[in-house]
């Protein structure tokens, strides 16, 4: 397991916390290396059209982070604490016009963001800590503190490039998937992304001491409905 802590901690534990409280002449051109992370005698092209299992684990995490940059999704993410606390995130969109419902300890904030502008309805905890009230709509810019405490989880394509640096390996494509594994030998999780097509994901599990973390992508491509409220 990346005892940097990665992705799980990073984020998710401190928005729980916040409700709390010269090289030389070059010899030519070098052969591109045979593929380690697969048994290429069971590699099947059909299960993976798109050829991304031949790639190295950095640049399949390359591939996969310029897919979602351009493609918004629904958004599912779960965060359980080891101390048994969960925090629930329900995302649709893209990082610049999105909508969120953030739920914790039987609370929930919602927050519209649409470019540069955004409207939160902060739950009790989260109004204590920004002087703010409960319940009550505050039109804010998308930059404000009662967004940006967040990040990256309301950005679906900065949470999985945080996640996914310590990729290590790449799975063997299996129906019509293949998993990017995190960690040495994938024991800190894996993201498992489309096999043909766009690498676009499909679920993200990882775990370390502070707790496990899912992540479920449905939908992508389509526009979100973002509508600001009346008076914002």
């Amino acid at each position: 397991m990346n005892s940097r802590r990665t992705g799980v901690a990073a984020a998710a534990v401190a928005a729980l916390l916040v409700l709390s409280a010269c090289s030389g002449p070059s010899a030519g051109p070098t052969p591109a290396p045979s593929p380690t992370w697969i048994d290429l005698s069971e590699y099947d092209a059909a299960e993976s059209g798109s050829g991304l299992a031949l790639l190295s684990p950095a640049d399949a995490r390359d591939e996969i982070l310029r897919a979602m940059a351009t493609a918004p999704a629904t958004t599912s993410i779960v965060f359980r604490e080891a101390s048994g606390r969960t925090l629930d995130i329900a995302l649709t969109g893209d990082s610049d016009r999105f909508t969120a419902e953030i739920m914790a300890d039987g609370e929930t904030t919602s927050i519209v963001v649409d470019g540069a502008e955004a409207a939160v309805r902060p739950s009790a905890s989260v109004a204590a800590s920004a002087g703010t009230i409960a319940g009550e709509v505050a039109c804010v810019a998308a930059g404000d503190p009662l967004v940006t405490r967040w990040a990256p989880l309301l950005d679906a394509a900065a949470l999985i490039a945080e996640m996914t640096e310590d990729a290590s390996g790449l799975g063997a494509p299996a129906d019509g998937t293949l998993e990017l594994l995190l960690g040495e030998d994938g024991t800190a999780g894996a993201l498992e992304v489309a096999a043909s097509g766009a690498a676009l994901p499909i679920r993200l599990v990882r775990s370390d001491e502070a707790g496990s973390l899912e992540v479920l992508f449905t939908d992508w491509g389509q526009a979100p409905d973002v509508a600001l409220p009346p008076d914002c």
